[in-house]
């Protein structure tokens, strides 16, 4: 739950989890690279993680990938990569009317 909390926030960019899967893809390099593991190997070692990653340790490292990436990592982020949380009109969520009973 913290994670999607944190993603949520747009806490330094909308891309943060681009930076979380990066952070998690830098912590275990050495394994991935040392295993060649192929895509589907890695996506099943990567779903293994779930529940046992050290969330303190990855959210350091994304935050820290942000800050370094800065104006130039937003600006190799591709047009149109979807963000954390969509945002609709600069609201997290569409306010709509209240209906006239």
């Amino acid at each position: 739950m913290r994670l999607w909390e944190v993603l949520w926030t747009h806490y330094l960019s909308e891309h943060l989890h681009l930076y979380v899967c990066v952070a998690i893809l830098k912590r275990y390099r050495n394994r991935i690279m040392g295993e060649q593991m192929d895509f589907d190997t890695l996506l099943k070692f990567i779903n293994g993680l779930s529940g046992g990653i050290d969330l303190d340790a990855i959210l350091r490292d994304a935050e820290a990938l942000c800050i370094c990436a800065g104006e130039n990592g937003a600006a190799c982020i591709p047009p149109g990569t979807p963000p954390s949380l969509p945002i609709e009109n600069g609201l997290l969520y569409a306010q709509q009317d209240d209906e006239v009973l």
